[in-house]
């Protein structure tokens, strides 16, 4: 049984911080080099700083999954929310947590006044690009790049809008 919850200011960030890299890690190593992934550490992620915007999965006391969301950072999109992550061990995976971590955080950044919601997915990631259109999300046609990293943005609502794109 899976409970999520939000994360609290004792969790065991360092755990947060391997879940990040294990699951970069499993999720990316088709798309991405593996020396670049191999050269990644717990170092890379600081979940610590965002404590209070971060929901955390587990599956009998056992961390499988996180999602981190706040306002968005990029400034094609000022005032909406965003989905700045979520990550889920593969054996947590098509049980429906990452519905419900989505789902939560949604509504959490509804409740802030947030209406509109961004993400960006790894240009690549088909799977991840297909679940989030299962769950309302739109592909835009904005981009962008950093280093090896090119990410594609999705919304929510659907039939959102996005100003100064080429849609």
């Amino acid at each position: 049984m899976f409970q999520i919850r939000f994360a609290r200011p004792d969790d065991d960030f360092t755990a947060v911080a391997q879940l990040y890299l294990t699951t970069w890690r499993e999720t990316y190593r088709p798309w991405l080099p593996a020396t670049w992934l191999a050269r990644m550490t717990t170092a890379s992620w600081h979940p610590e700083r965002s404590w209070r915007r971060t929901l955390l999965a587990f599956e009998d006391q056992q961390l499988v999954g996180v999602c981190a969301f706040g306002p968005a950072r990029d400034t094609k999109f000022t005032g909406w929310g965003e989905l700045r992550s979520i990550y889920l061990l593969a054996s947590a995976q098509h049980q429906g947590v990452g519905r419900n971590l989505v789902t939560q955080a949604r509504a959490t950044l509804q409740q802030a006044g947030f209406h509109k919601v961004v993400l960006w997915v790894l240009a690549q990631n088909t799977p991840a690009q297909q679940f989030y259109q299962h769950l309302g999300f739109r592909k835009t046609m904005v981009q962008k790049s950093q280093g090896i990293i090119h990410e594609i943005a999705y919304v929510w609502p659907a039939d959102e809008r996005v100003a100064d794109s080429e849609e």
